[in-house]
Parts: C-alpha cells; structure tokens; sequence
C-alpha cells in the first residue's frame, strides 16, 4: 500500500510540475529558444543573423534599440528590443534610423550580443 502511495504521489507530481517547467520561458517570453548541452557539459554558442531599424544607440556603445525583422533561426517574431554590443566599437558605424545587418552570438541561455552590425541600403 506505502508502495502504491509512493507511485501515485510521484505520478501526480509530475503531472503538476510538468507543464509550468516546459512552459517556462526564462524572462525572455515565447521567442526564447532552448539550445542543447555539448558533451562535456559546455553550452554550444549559436549566431543567428538579422536585419532591422536602428531606433537608438547608447552613449557609450554599450548597447542599440534594434526594430528588427522575424528571426527565424531563434524562432523571434518582430519586434523592438535593445540589444548589448560585443565590442563598443561597433556603434560608431551605425546611426538612428539606419537600416542594418547583423549577427548575434549566444551569451547565455536565452541572452544574446550582436558581434557584427553594419548599414545596409
């Protein structure tokens, strides 16, 4: 009977826990995409390529406000988000309102940098 009980309680826990851990989204909503563990325990770093508008640029090039095209490699729809830099050098070839090209690199699980951004015509 405790053996039962026992089965039935984990079954059950399961069935509870199960759905809100596979609809968690870490921060980041529906378009974060989970990517799969190396063999020695090492997270692979994926790049995803875009295009968009540039809505600002930080002061210090740490950063841009991105209206970016669907991203279909991280399953991202479009939308408006800001944006980390790789390197602050990047900012200084690129302005508001000028349409661009860039690569992201995966920093993290469900964070991203852009390593490359150049305007486009």
């Amino acid at each position: 009977m405790k053996t039962t009980m026992l089965q039935l309680t984990v079954v059950a826990s399961f069935l509870i826990a199960g759905p809100a851990v596979a609809s968690s989204d870490h921060g980041h909503g529906k378009h974060a995409n989970h990517v799969s563990t190396a063999a020695h325990g090492h997270q692979e770093m994926r790049t995803a390529e875009g295009v968009g508008i540039v809505q600002s640029v930080a002061d210090d090039g740490s950063s841009v406000v991105l209206a970016h095209e669907p991203i279909a490699e991280l399953r991202w729809p479009a939308m408006t988000m800001e944006l980390a830099l790789a390197d602050p050098a990047l900012a200084e070839f690129i302005n508001s309102e000028d349409h661009v090209a860039f690569v992201l690199r995966q920093i993290g699980e469900t964070d991203y940098e852009i390593i490359t951004i150049q305007a486009i015509q």
